[in-house]
């Protein structure tokens, strides 16, 4: 009976070759904006498997990277965790972390890996697979249809929507300033949008009333001007992200105008803020996180104060939560800049006028399986995973949860419960999309190099010249060449 007991005890105490951590499978997911939905996800999946699944999210806005590596020297490591695209792929391939899912034998993880279209697979260029996409996502300038409809007028609403998108740059940029004079002193400005004139109302009403500037951003986000604005100008040069990552020095020098223009693009954004309690501008405080982080920020949108917030669809839930009705009112603007035929070196028949009138739309983030796990462990990782994206319980929390577009879903038939993830779904079908080669630079070049540049020494300083443009774009190409 002794021995009985302790066999018993053995056998209680380690389970998969090791003491009982309490969970079977561990999940590490760095969209911190939907944790909570992520935790409902886990306990669903346990209620139907029996599986018990540990769940661990990074903070909205936070720097996954840095979490990640602690839990990956941990003891318990992840057996699922998250690959933001190539840029991250190298450093977990380095160390012997990620398993290529193309070598699974398992039936239903292998038909899902092999479902995934090239276009979207996390791969070094061979017949390697790398993740399984969480989604895809898409940004640009996010505007309030009740805000445009206080400014232009109601029967003017979608034809200034269809208008701005299409409109060149000089046309955007002077609708830009007239925004900005509106505001201070509301009359009947005419502005020219893809060659057709509007009017702007002559008096402040309704929401307009709290506006105290034309965009909100994040200042103290780096990745928000360093990744996302950028990569807009990255597709002048690139068209994916594995042409970037296998970039010659000499394409990558080609790309100084394209940065020069993404210079020029973001001081026009940056000189016209909204803030709290009434405009702001370029200082200290702009770069600071009590001031102009991201929860601020996005309050200061919700709030009316400003017309154009450049985020991506997983704001939505964010925005849900100050205001229910906001998120069903909301469209996505393309992100423009002052491109010239000449800047666009890509060979793939990219225009001025396409980038212009497309918005990035893309695979975020990969879940990607830990080769260090248990073979147990990695069975239930397939598992999951499949259960995720084939279960009608899976693609629930995908799209109704999670409000996500599902990276198999098919534009011409596919909604989703939110105005933001059906914006992106119209530019798919227009096919007026780019992609994000930024994912191919180098692992810290565009947000925590790039970025932490323009924090540094220019979003403490106004106004910005032609030396500060040229100077932004030596400083991206160097960079990139020193860290490649």
């Amino acid at each position: 009976m002794k021995r009985f007991f302790a066999v018993f005890l053995s056998l209680s105490l380690f389970g998969c070759g090791g003491l009982d951590k309490g969970y079977d499978l561990y999940i590490y997911n760095s969209k911190g904006e939907n944790a909570q939905q992520f935790e409902a996800m886990c306990r669903a999946y346990t209620e139907e498997t029996g599986v018990r699944v540990k769940a661990f999210s990074i903070g909205s806005g936070q720097d996954h990277m840095e979490t990640l590596r602690a839990e990956m020297n941990a003891k318990n490591k992840p057996a699922i965790f998250s690959i933001q695209g190539l840029k991250e792929l190298v450093e977990w391939q380095e160390g012997g972390f990620v398993l290529d899912l193309s070598q699974v034998q398992d039936p239903p993880f292998a038909a899902l890996v092999s479902g995934v279209a090239p276009s979207l697979r996390l791969t070094t260029g061979d017949a390697s697979s790398y993740g399984i996409p969480y989604n895809v996502e898409g940004y640009g300038y996010i505007v309030d249809r009740r805000m445009l409809a206080a400014i232009f007028g109601t029967a003017a609403v979608e034809p200034v929507i269809s208008d701005i998108k299409s409109a060149s740059y000089d046309e955007w940029a002077a609708l830009i300033r007239a925004l900005d004079r509106w505001i201070r002193t509301p009359q009947a400005i005419r502005v020219v949008l893809s060659g057709r004139s509007y009017s702007l109302v002559p008096a402040h009403a309704g929401p307009a009333l709290n506006l105290t500037g034309v965009f909100a951003v994040m200042g103290a986000e780096k990745w928000t001007y360093g990744d996302h604005f950028i990569n807009v100008a990255l597709n002048a040069v690139f068209s994916s992200p594995n042409e970037a990552f296998t970039a010659p020095d000499d394409k990558i020098r080609s790309a100084r105008p394209a940065f020069t223009a993404y210079a020029r693009a973001l001081d026009l954004k940056t000189s016209y803020l909204a803030g709290k309690n009434g405009p702001a501008q370029r200082g200290q405080d702009f770069v600071s996180p009590a001031n102009f982080g991201y929860d601020q920020t996005v309050q200061i949108f919700t709030e009316g104060k400003a017309v154009f917030f450049k985020q991506g669809n997983w704001i939505n839930d964010n925005i849900k939560k100050i205001d229910a009705d906001l998120v069903q009112r909301l469209e996505f603007l393309p992100v423009k800049m002052p491109f010239a035929a000449s800047d666009i070196v890509r060979s793939d028949g990219m225009t001025v006028d396409k980038l212009n009138r497309s918005i990035p739309v893309f695979v975020p983030n990969y879940y990607a399986v830990n080769v260090l796990a248990s073979e147990t462990e990695k069975k239930l990782a397939c598992d999951f995973l499949v259960w995720l994206n084939t279960s009608p319980r899976g693609q629930k929390f995908l799209v109704e949860d999670f409000a996500f577009i599902p990276y198999n879903a098919d534009p011409a038939v596919t909604t989703v419960p939110n105005a933001l993830g059906n914006s992106i779904i119209g530019y798919l079908q227009s096919g007026d999309i780019i992609g994000a080669p930024y994912h191919g630079a180098p692992a810290s070049w565009s947000g925590d190099v790039v970025g932490l540049e323009i924090m540094q020494h220019y979003l403490i300083k106004t106004p910005w010249n032609e030396a500060d443009y040229a100077a932004i774009a030596d400083y991206a190409v160097d960079q990139w060449l020193k860290l490649k």
